[in-house]
Parts: C-alpha cells; structure tokens; sequence
C-alpha cells in the first residue's frame, strides 16, 4: 500500500537522519552557526523537513504554474548559513516526486513574497519575536512551517523536532489546525505532539 511504503521510507530517513548528523556532527555549518548544538540541529532539520513537508496531503494543490514545489528558507541576518541550507535542499532534487525550488529570504522579506507560490517554510536561526510574522505568513498561506529549535514548536510554529535516543518529527496540533493543514494520518501517529492544555 502507498501508506505504508511511505511509512517505511519516513521511518529510514528519521532514523539515517539522527545517523549521519549526531554521529557524523556538521562541521561546515558548525563554522558559522551560534554553537555546535544549534549546528547539529540545522543539520537535522534540514534533512528531515522535506520528509515532514511530504507529509502534508494537499502538497500537491501547493504547486504553482511553472510546475515546482517552492520552499522558502527564512532569517534575520544569517544569509551565509540559509545559502548553504538552501545548497542541501537543492541536492534533493524532489520532494514527492515534485521538482524542487528553494527560495531564501528575511524576515522582512516575508510579508511582500507571494505566499501561493510556497508549499512550507524552514526558521534557519532562532528568531525569537520575529516568529510571528512566520506564524502569521503559515496560517494566512495554509502551508507548514519547520524549525529545529527547541520551543519554537510551543511558540506556534507547525512543525519540529524532539531529539532524544532517536529524533521525531513534533508538530504543534493547534498550529496545524489553525493553518487548515491536512497531515497523513501515519505520520500523525509517529510525530510527537503539543498541544495547549
């Protein structure tokens, strides 16, 4: 069945994910990135979101004219660390079988791109307040956005991840909600989850 071989294929990729980055570590991001943990986790993250944005099942509605599904890497002042994210993003090639176009922008930046082109969004730094303006561009769009920093998650952005003995996807349920999402059930049932009591 199609859900199950996605399934299966998720799971290698979480868990070749978790492999090669805490094992192998990131030393070209590690040389411009605030500290080592942070490295680590844009190495992660990078390499699990395209698996997290497969998992939106209306990816394929968030396909513009020219055919290519259009990723938006977003900062405030780390324009060297989006470009080499952004290089690791273009080396996959394809996400669901749909061409792949990376996009880097600011945070200012954000507000005047036109959000029916993007199918999902990745925080290259911690940004702090400037999640917001993240926040707001995801739920007006309906499209997911990633950050592997701890507790942005918990500040409204859709999706994560939680690093232990092994890394999972962590999505904010209310955060999906609010932006119309529509996740794979499967992927539902592995991803951690927050939600506000």
């Amino acid at each position: 069945m199609v859900g199950q071989g996605f399934g299966r294929r998720l799971k290698r990729g979480i868990a070749l994910v978790a492999a090669v980055a805490f094992v192998v570590g990131s030393p070209w991001l590690g040389a411009i990135a605030a500290d080592e943990q942070d490295a680590r986790r844009l190495a992660v993250g990078i390499k699990l979101f395209p698996a997290v944005l497969a998992a939106d099942q209306d990816i394929g509605d968030k396909v513009p004219a020219d055919g290519t599904l259009h990723v938006l890497l977003v900062h405030r002042d780390e324009s060297a660390m989006a470009d080499r994210l952004a290089d690791m993003l273009r080396d996959r090639g394809r996400i669901r079988d749909l061409p792949l176009s990376v996009d880097i922008l600011t945070v200012a930046e954000l507000e005047s791109y036109p959000g029916s082109r993007a199918a999902g969004l990745f925080v290259v730094q911690r940004l702090g307040d400037d999640l917001v303006p993240i926040r707001a561009f995801s739920q007006r769009h309906r499209l997911l956005s990633f950050s592997p920093f701890e507790g942005d998650v918990e500040r409204g952005i859709t999706a994560g991840m939680v690093v232990s003995d092994r890394v999972l996807p962590y999505l904010n349920i209310d955060a999906v909600n609010a932006t119309g999402l529509r996740i794979k059930p499967f992927f539902l049932k592995i991803a951690e989850r927050y939600e506000k009591q």
